[in-house]
């Protein structure tokens, strides 16, 4: 193309319509692999907790950083290949899921890893020092 004859409105659109090009095509490689990634996500082989921490993390700064996405509105985390475990350690430690060796993937932001026992010791030590407690309240209550 010759520019000798373009004005330069005309070269401002010429330019912002590469702009836009270029933008739409890096968008659709972005949304490109955020679909990959949830479709990995969604059907991990729960060999190692590592990968699912891996493919979450790389989700979850894609869609924070070109869509100001939270993933966990996003994708349904209980949709995750998970062993059953008590609903309880579920919610208090907000667990994902568990791999096959036992380690599981929990916290808010989904990127802290322990063996489910330890998670499962530390939430039944911390029912019983508050059963206990509840029960020394109810006790002095009584006197």
């Amino acid at each position: 193309m010759q520019y000798e004859n373009v004005d330069s409105t005309e070269m401002a659109e010429i330019a912002l319509s590469q702009a836009v090009d270029e933008h739409i095509e890096k968008s659709q490689e972005i949304i490109d692999r955020i679909s990959e990634l949830e479709n990995l996500i969604l059907h991990w082989n729960q060999e190692d907790i590592r990968d699912l921490k891996k493919y979450i993390s790389e989700m979850r700064v894609l869609l924070l950083n070109n869509f100001k996405v939270q993933i966990d509105n996003f994708i349904n985390m209980r949709k995750i290949p998970c062993v059953h475990l008590p609903e309880e350690i579920r919610q208090t430690y907000k667990v994902v899921s568990v791999d096959k060796k036992g380690i599981a993937l929990y916290g808010v932001e989904m990127d802290k890893v322990a063996y489910l026992s330890k998670i499962t010791e530390h939430f039944n030590k911390k029912k019983a020092e508050m059963a206990k407690a509840a029960q020394a309240a109810k006790d002095k209550l009584k006197k």
